[in-house]
Protein backbone atom coordinates (compact mmCIF):
# COMPACT_ATOMS: atom_id res chain seq x y z
CA UNK A 1 0.00 0.00 0.00
CA UNK A 2 1.46 3.07 -1.01
CA UNK A 3 2.36 5.76 1.65
CA UNK A 4 0.43 9.05 2.60
CA UNK A 5 1.24 12.51 3.28
CA UNK A 6 0.30 11.60 7.08
CA UNK A 7 2.66 8.84 7.23
CA UNK A 8 5.45 11.07 5.88
CA UNK A 9 4.32 13.72 8.76
CA UNK A 10 4.19 10.87 11.33
CA UNK A 11 7.08 9.40 10.07
CA UNK A 12 9.46 13.22 10.80
CA UNK A 13 10.42 12.73 14.59
CA UNK A 14 12.88 9.71 14.27
CA UNK A 15 14.10 11.50 11.08
CA UNK A 16 15.01 14.47 12.52
CA UNK A 17 15.83 12.60 15.83
CA UNK A 18 18.90 10.88 13.39
CA UNK A 19 19.90 13.85 11.55
CA UNK A 20 20.16 15.46 15.55
CA UNK A 21 22.04 12.26 16.78
CA UNK A 22 25.15 11.91 13.81
CA UNK A 23 24.55 16.01 13.47
CA UNK A 24 28.76 16.13 13.27
CA UNK A 25 28.43 13.02 10.99
CA UNK A 26 26.13 13.98 8.64
CA UNK A 27 27.18 17.68 8.09
CA UNK A 28 31.28 17.53 8.33
CA UNK A 29 31.65 17.78 4.57
CA UNK A 30 30.02 20.85 4.34
CA UNK A 31 31.63 22.34 7.86
CA UNK A 32 35.07 21.35 6.41
CA UNK A 33 34.53 22.73 3.29
CA UNK A 34 33.59 25.97 4.78
CA UNK A 35 36.42 26.02 6.96
CA UNK A 36 39.22 25.30 3.90
CA UNK A 37 37.45 27.80 1.94
CA UNK A 38 37.59 30.60 4.14
CA UNK A 39 34.18 31.56 3.50
CA UNK A 40 32.12 34.58 5.36
CA UNK A 41 28.30 33.62 5.05
CA UNK A 42 26.34 31.61 3.12
CA UNK A 43 24.00 31.52 0.18
CA UNK A 44 21.34 29.35 -0.11
CA UNK A 45 19.60 28.57 -3.94
CA UNK A 46 16.32 27.32 -3.59
CA UNK A 47 12.75 27.40 -4.53
CA UNK A 48 9.63 25.61 -2.80
CA UNK A 49 9.39 23.54 0.11
CA UNK A 50 13.20 23.99 -0.18
CA UNK A 51 13.20 27.63 0.16
CA UNK A 52 10.97 27.35 2.66
CA UNK A 53 13.37 25.10 5.12
CA UNK A 54 16.23 27.24 4.55
CA UNK A 55 13.71 30.07 5.49
CA UNK A 56 13.23 28.71 8.57
CA UNK A 57 17.01 27.66 9.51
CA UNK A 58 17.93 30.70 8.88
CA UNK A 59 17.00 33.20 12.00
CA UNK A 60 18.65 30.45 14.15
CA UNK A 61 21.84 29.47 11.68
CA UNK A 62 22.29 33.98 12.02
CA UNK A 63 21.91 33.58 15.85
CA UNK A 64 24.49 30.91 16.07
CA UNK A 65 26.95 32.27 13.54
CA UNK A 66 26.77 35.20 13.73
CA UNK A 67 27.14 35.90 9.64
CA UNK A 68 24.67 37.02 6.69
CA UNK A 69 22.27 34.16 5.25
CA UNK A 70 21.59 34.80 1.97
CA UNK A 71 18.81 33.13 0.41
CA UNK A 72 17.73 33.68 -3.43
CA UNK A 73 15.14 31.67 -6.00
CA UNK A 74 17.61 30.01 -8.56
CA UNK A 75 16.37 31.74 -11.08
CA UNK A 76 16.80 35.37 -9.54
CA UNK A 77 20.25 33.94 -8.56
CA UNK A 78 21.42 33.03 -11.46
CA UNK A 79 20.17 35.88 -13.85
CA UNK A 80 20.23 38.57 -10.97
CA UNK A 81 22.61 37.73 -8.41
CA UNK A 82 25.14 35.48 -9.08
CA UNK A 83 27.88 38.00 -9.38
CA UNK A 84 27.11 40.19 -6.42
CA UNK A 85 27.81 37.69 -3.65
CA UNK A 86 31.51 37.83 -2.90
CA UNK A 87 32.90 34.72 -0.10
CA UNK A 88 29.64 33.38 0.37
CA UNK A 89 29.01 29.47 0.27
CA UNK A 90 26.90 29.11 -2.42
CA UNK A 91 24.74 26.08 -1.22
CA UNK A 92 21.57 25.53 -4.09
CA UNK A 93 19.03 22.95 -2.66
CA UNK A 94 16.65 20.48 -4.02
CA UNK A 95 14.62 17.64 -2.21
CA UNK A 96 14.83 15.44 -5.58
CA UNK A 97 18.42 16.69 -6.95
CA UNK A 98 16.73 17.00 -10.52
CA UNK A 99 14.94 20.41 -10.31
CA UNK A 100 15.69 22.40 -13.28
CA UNK A 101 16.17 25.76 -11.90
CA UNK A 102 18.51 24.35 -9.38
CA UNK A 103 20.47 22.30 -11.83
CA UNK A 104 20.82 25.91 -13.77
CA UNK A 105 22.22 27.50 -10.57
CA UNK A 106 24.75 24.74 -10.34
CA UNK A 107 25.60 25.16 -14.00
CA UNK A 108 25.71 29.26 -13.95
CA UNK A 109 28.02 28.40 -10.42
CA UNK A 110 30.54 26.20 -12.83
CA UNK A 111 30.67 29.02 -15.59
CA UNK A 112 31.17 31.52 -13.47
CA UNK A 113 34.61 29.75 -11.80
CA UNK A 114 32.69 29.62 -8.16
CA UNK A 115 32.43 26.35 -6.18
CA UNK A 116 29.30 24.96 -6.39
CA UNK A 117 27.52 23.13 -3.74
CA UNK A 118 24.22 20.90 -3.50
CA UNK A 119 22.23 19.35 -0.28
CA UNK A 120 19.71 16.84 -1.90
CA UNK A 121 17.10 14.14 -0.28
CA UNK A 122 18.37 11.25 -2.73
CA UNK A 123 21.56 9.89 -3.54
CA UNK A 124 20.05 8.84 -7.08
CA UNK A 125 20.11 12.33 -8.52
CA UNK A 126 21.14 14.74 -11.94
CA UNK A 127 23.26 17.47 -9.69
CA UNK A 128 25.74 14.90 -8.59
CA UNK A 129 26.68 15.82 -11.93
CA UNK A 130 27.37 18.98 -11.78
CA UNK A 131 28.22 19.97 -8.06
CA UNK A 132 31.47 20.09 -6.95
CA UNK A 133 30.19 18.54 -3.76
CA UNK A 134 26.30 16.84 -3.60
CA UNK A 135 25.37 16.27 0.28
CA UNK A 136 22.17 14.05 1.20
CA UNK A 137 20.59 15.96 4.23
CA UNK A 138 19.36 12.26 5.01
CA UNK A 139 14.96 12.70 4.84
CA UNK A 140 15.31 9.17 3.56
CA UNK A 141 12.11 7.92 1.42
CA UNK A 142 9.35 10.30 0.57
CA UNK A 143 7.51 9.46 -2.73
CA UNK A 144 4.52 11.45 -2.21
CA UNK A 145 5.60 15.44 -4.57
CA UNK A 146 3.96 17.50 -1.94
CA UNK A 147 6.90 16.99 0.64
CA UNK A 148 6.36 17.14 4.35
CA UNK A 149 8.77 15.18 6.17
CA UNK A 150 11.42 16.66 3.54
CA UNK A 151 11.64 20.50 4.66
CA UNK A 152 11.10 19.80 8.02
CA UNK A 153 14.18 17.82 7.66
CA UNK A 154 16.13 20.08 5.67
CA UNK A 155 15.50 22.93 8.50
CA UNK A 156 16.74 20.41 11.06
CA UNK A 157 19.70 19.23 8.92
CA UNK A 158 20.92 23.18 8.45
CA UNK A 159 20.58 23.91 12.63
CA UNK A 160 23.00 20.92 12.73
CA UNK A 161 24.90 22.06 10.43
CA UNK A 162 25.10 25.82 11.92
CA UNK A 163 26.05 23.99 15.55
CA UNK A 164 28.68 22.15 14.14
CA UNK A 165 30.41 25.36 12.28
CA UNK A 166 29.90 27.47 15.34
CA UNK A 167 31.15 24.44 17.03
CA UNK A 168 34.27 24.07 14.72
CA UNK A 169 35.03 27.65 15.07
CA UNK A 170 35.07 28.56 18.79
CA UNK A 171 32.17 30.96 17.76
CA UNK A 172 30.81 30.80 21.43
CA UNK A 173 30.54 27.43 21.23
CA UNK A 174 31.92 24.86 24.20
CA UNK A 175 31.22 21.44 24.55
CA UNK A 176 28.74 21.90 27.74
CA UNK A 177 26.66 24.51 25.51
CA UNK A 178 26.88 22.19 22.70
CA UNK A 179 25.24 19.56 24.42
CA UNK A 180 22.59 22.10 25.72
CA UNK A 181 21.44 22.98 22.25
CA UNK A 182 21.09 19.22 21.03
CA UNK A 183 19.23 18.82 24.19
CA UNK A 184 16.49 21.48 23.13
CA UNK A 185 16.29 20.93 19.86
CA UNK A 186 15.13 17.59 20.87
CA UNK A 187 12.47 18.80 23.27
CA UNK A 188 11.43 20.35 19.99
CA UNK A 189 10.75 17.08 17.92
CA UNK A 190 9.29 16.08 21.19
CA UNK A 191 6.30 18.07 20.68
CA UNK A 192 5.93 17.33 16.66
CA UNK A 193 3.44 14.58 17.19
CA UNK A 194 0.97 16.48 19.82
CA UNK A 195 0.76 19.12 17.37
CA UNK A 196 0.18 16.16 14.62
CA UNK A 197 -2.78 15.91 17.13
CA UNK A 198 -3.64 19.23 17.82
CA UNK A 199 -4.12 19.61 14.28
CA UNK A 200 -6.79 16.54 13.80
CA UNK A 201 -8.76 17.93 17.08
CA UNK A 202 -9.51 21.00 15.76
CA UNK A 203 -10.20 19.78 12.43
CA UNK A 204 -12.51 17.68 13.70
CA UNK A 205 -14.20 20.50 15.42
CA UNK A 206 -14.16 23.17 12.52
CA UNK A 207 -14.71 20.94 9.53
CA UNK A 208 -16.52 23.44 8.09
CA UNK A 209 -14.39 26.15 8.13
CA UNK A 210 -11.26 24.26 6.62
CA UNK A 211 -12.95 22.75 4.13
CA UNK A 212 -15.29 26.02 3.06
CA UNK A 213 -13.91 28.04 -0.27
CA UNK A 214 -12.35 30.24 0.90
CA UNK A 215 -9.50 32.10 1.18
CA UNK A 216 -6.36 30.73 3.64
CA UNK A 217 -4.38 33.55 5.11
CA UNK A 218 -1.23 32.38 7.23
CA UNK A 219 0.57 35.39 9.55
CA UNK A 220 3.61 35.13 11.50
CA UNK A 221 7.38 36.48 11.17
CA UNK A 222 10.50 35.46 12.34
CA UNK A 223 11.25 32.05 12.50
CA UNK A 224 7.75 31.57 11.79
CA UNK A 225 7.31 33.25 8.46
CA UNK A 226 8.75 30.39 6.52
CA UNK A 227 6.31 28.03 8.43
CA UNK A 228 3.43 30.09 7.03
CA UNK A 229 4.93 30.30 3.40
CA UNK A 230 5.23 26.35 4.37
CA UNK A 231 1.66 26.45 4.89
CA UNK A 232 0.42 28.09 2.32
CA UNK A 233 2.10 25.98 -0.36
CA UNK A 234 1.34 22.88 0.74
CA UNK A 235 -2.85 24.34 1.46
CA UNK A 236 -2.54 25.63 -1.80
CA UNK A 237 -0.72 22.49 -4.07
CA UNK A 238 -2.72 20.05 -2.25
CA UNK A 239 -6.42 21.43 -1.70
CA UNK A 240 -6.27 23.25 -4.75
CA UNK A 241 -7.67 26.21 -2.47
CA UNK A 242 -5.87 29.48 -2.77
CA UNK A 243 -3.40 30.09 0.36
CA UNK A 244 -1.60 33.50 1.01
CA UNK A 245 1.42 34.21 3.81
CA UNK A 246 2.33 37.35 5.08
CA UNK A 247 4.59 38.88 7.82
CA UNK A 248 1.99 39.55 10.19
CA UNK A 249 2.12 43.50 10.61
CA UNK A 250 2.50 43.73 6.92
CA UNK A 251 -0.76 42.10 6.17
CA UNK A 252 -2.32 45.14 7.41
CA UNK A 253 -1.02 47.79 5.20
CA UNK A 254 -2.69 46.71 1.75
CA UNK A 255 -2.97 42.78 1.64
CA UNK A 256 -5.73 43.06 4.58
CA UNK A 257 -8.42 44.37 2.15
CA UNK A 258 -9.51 41.67 -0.45
CA UNK A 259 -10.37 40.03 3.40
CA UNK A 260 -13.92 38.52 3.57
CA UNK A 261 -16.01 36.68 6.34
CA UNK A 262 -15.60 33.73 3.83
CA UNK A 263 -11.72 33.64 4.52
CA UNK A 264 -9.75 31.43 7.00
CA UNK A 265 -7.21 32.49 9.02
CA UNK A 266 -4.70 30.95 11.10
CA UNK A 267 -1.64 33.30 12.93
CA UNK A 268 1.43 31.33 13.84
CA UNK A 269 2.97 32.37 17.45
CA UNK A 270 6.92 33.11 17.99
CA UNK A 271 6.79 32.09 21.30
CA UNK A 272 8.47 35.21 22.20
CA UNK A 273 7.94 38.95 24.02
CA UNK A 274 9.15 40.88 20.73
CA UNK A 275 6.18 39.43 18.45
CA UNK A 276 3.60 37.59 19.74
CA UNK A 277 2.20 40.12 21.64
CA UNK A 278 1.09 41.78 18.57
CA UNK A 279 0.66 38.70 16.31
CA UNK A 280 -2.62 37.73 18.93
CA UNK A 281 -3.50 41.08 18.78
CA UNK A 282 -3.79 40.80 15.13
CA UNK A 283 -5.43 37.60 15.26
CA UNK A 284 -7.97 38.73 17.78
CA UNK A 285 -8.52 41.97 16.04
CA UNK A 286 -9.52 39.87 12.57
CA UNK A 287 -12.56 38.50 14.13
CA UNK A 288 -14.31 41.56 12.77
CA UNK A 289 -14.22 40.08 9.60
CA UNK A 290 -14.50 36.79 9.97
CA UNK A 291 -15.69 34.06 12.74
CA UNK A 292 -12.61 31.60 10.99
CA UNK A 293 -9.37 32.93 12.69
CA UNK A 294 -7.53 30.20 14.21
CA UNK A 295 -3.96 30.73 15.95
CA UNK A 296 -0.45 27.98 16.74
CA UNK A 297 -0.14 29.42 20.38
CA UNK A 298 -0.72 28.70 24.06
CA UNK A 299 -2.18 32.38 24.59
CA UNK A 300 -5.34 32.36 26.58
CA UNK A 301 -7.23 34.63 24.95
CA UNK A 302 -8.18 31.77 22.47
CA UNK A 303 -10.22 29.75 23.58
CA UNK A 304 -9.57 25.62 22.93
CA UNK A 305 -11.37 25.28 19.98
CA UNK A 306 -9.92 27.69 17.94
CA UNK A 307 -6.32 26.76 19.08
CA UNK A 308 -3.31 24.66 18.30
CA UNK A 309 -1.78 24.40 21.57
CA UNK A 310 1.60 22.43 22.70
CA UNK A 311 1.92 21.34 26.79
CA UNK A 312 5.19 22.97 26.50
CA UNK A 313 6.79 25.60 24.05
CA UNK A 314 10.04 26.31 23.11
CA UNK A 315 12.28 29.47 22.10
CA UNK A 316 11.02 30.93 18.71
CA UNK A 317 14.06 29.18 16.68
CA UNK A 318 13.31 25.99 17.12
CA UNK A 319 9.54 26.06 17.65
CA UNK A 320 9.06 25.33 13.53
CA UNK A 321 9.80 22.26 13.79
CA UNK A 322 6.98 21.00 15.38
CA UNK A 323 4.23 24.44 14.48
CA UNK A 324 4.51 22.70 10.39
CA UNK A 325 3.71 19.72 11.43
CA UNK A 326 0.28 21.69 12.75
CA UNK A 327 -0.15 23.02 8.84
CA UNK A 328 1.36 20.11 7.28
CA UNK A 329 -1.74 17.54 8.73
CA UNK A 330 -4.78 20.46 7.87
CA UNK A 331 -3.17 20.27 4.21
CA UNK A 332 -3.86 17.01 4.51
CA UNK A 333 -7.21 16.97 6.22
CA UNK A 334 -8.37 19.45 4.15
CA UNK A 335 -7.38 17.80 0.89
CA UNK A 336 -8.62 14.29 1.62
CA UNK A 337 -12.09 15.68 3.30
CA UNK A 338 -12.76 18.04 -0.01
CA UNK A 339 -10.87 17.69 -3.44
CA UNK A 340 -8.53 15.18 -2.84
CA UNK A 341 -5.77 16.62 -5.02
CA UNK A 342 -7.87 17.12 -8.32
CA UNK A 343 -6.55 20.44 -9.87
CA UNK A 344 -8.61 22.50 -12.33
CA UNK A 345 -8.59 21.30 -16.25
CA UNK A 346 -6.58 23.63 -16.99
CA UNK A 347 -4.13 23.10 -14.92
CA UNK A 348 -3.74 19.16 -15.91
CA UNK A 349 -3.58 20.92 -19.42
CA UNK A 350 -0.76 22.74 -18.49
CA UNK A 351 1.20 19.80 -16.95
CA UNK A 352 0.76 17.76 -20.35
CA UNK A 353 1.86 20.12 -22.14
CA UNK A 354 4.66 20.42 -20.07
CA UNK A 355 6.14 23.29 -22.32
CA UNK A 356 8.23 25.00 -19.13
CA UNK A 357 9.07 21.40 -17.36
CA UNK A 358 10.49 21.91 -13.79
CA UNK A 359 11.68 18.27 -13.38
CA UNK A 360 15.03 17.07 -15.37
CA UNK A 361 13.08 13.18 -14.87
CA UNK A 362 9.72 12.49 -14.59
CA UNK A 363 8.10 9.81 -12.01
CA UNK A 364 9.83 11.16 -9.26
CA UNK A 365 6.77 10.74 -7.26
CA UNK A 366 3.23 9.67 -6.63
CA UNK A 367 0.54 11.27 -9.32
CA UNK A 368 -1.71 12.11 -6.91
CA UNK A 369 -3.44 14.67 -9.12
CA UNK A 370 -4.26 12.42 -12.02
CA UNK A 371 -2.65 14.22 -14.13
Amino acid sequence: MEKTMLDYIRETPDVLNDIIDHSAEYTKELVDHYLAEGYEGICFIASGSSNHGCLIARPLMRYFLGCEIDLYAPFTFVHHEIGRLPNRMCIAVSQSGCSTNTLDALKALKESGRRSYCLVGRDDCDARDIADLTVNWRVGEETVGFVTKGVTSLACFLMCFALELAKAQGRNMDEARYQKMVRKLKEAVELQPEMVEEAFRVFDLNKADFTSRGKVVLLSSGPNYGTACEGALKIAETSCITAQAFEAEEFLHGPIYPATPEDLFIVIDNNDDASSRRMIDIANALKDISSKVYVISNDPSFDDNHAFRTKKETCMYRSPLYKLACLQTLSYLMTEATNRYEPHEAIKTFKKANKVSSKSREDLYQDLQNL
